[in-house]
């Protein structure tokens, strides 16, 4: 059961990613939805690039929440849009067509057993990766 203050965050959550305030109350059974963040394969490969739509998605705002939370929005990516991954992409790099990867800036840790280098795009998302990185050398030992 959904109590007012947990539609109050969600509301204010949806409206912060472009969504109109009456959306909790008023939404549609069915949602087409942009990429804003391209979508990505296991191995890095863009499956499912920038601006691509999802139509028929489910309107409830629980879902269309999540799917914004990973750049899924309502409305077309473009320069003018200021949802974070149309920031960072207008600001600092373009997708190059070569082998359809997207060039973006990454932070990057090393491993102090192995020194591999492991990277993600956060420092937070590195950090995290080394942890599972780590547990790799405690299997072969």
């Amino acid at each position: 059961m959904v109590t007012t203050t947990d539609r109050q965050r969600m509301r204010a959550e949806l409206v912060a990613q472009g969504y109109t305030w009456e959306y909790i109350d008023e939404w549609q059974p069915k949602a087409t939805l942009y990429r804003h963040a391209p979508g990505l394969d296991n191995e890095g490969n863009v499956s499912s690039p920038v601006g691509t739509p999802l139509k028929g998605v489910p309107g409830n705002p629980d879902y269309v929440l999540k799917k914004a939370r990973l750049g899924m929005l309502p409305y077309l990516p473009g320069e003018t849009c200021e949802c974070r991954w149309c920031s960072i992409r207008n600001a600092h790099v373009e997708p190059i067509a070569e082998e359809g990867k997207v060039d973006i800036e990454v932070e990057s840790v090393v491993c102090q057993k192995c020194g591999d280098p492991v990277t993600a795009l956060t420092k937070a998302g590195a950090l995290s990766r080394l942890r599972v990185h780590m547990k790799t050398h405690q299997v072969s030992e």
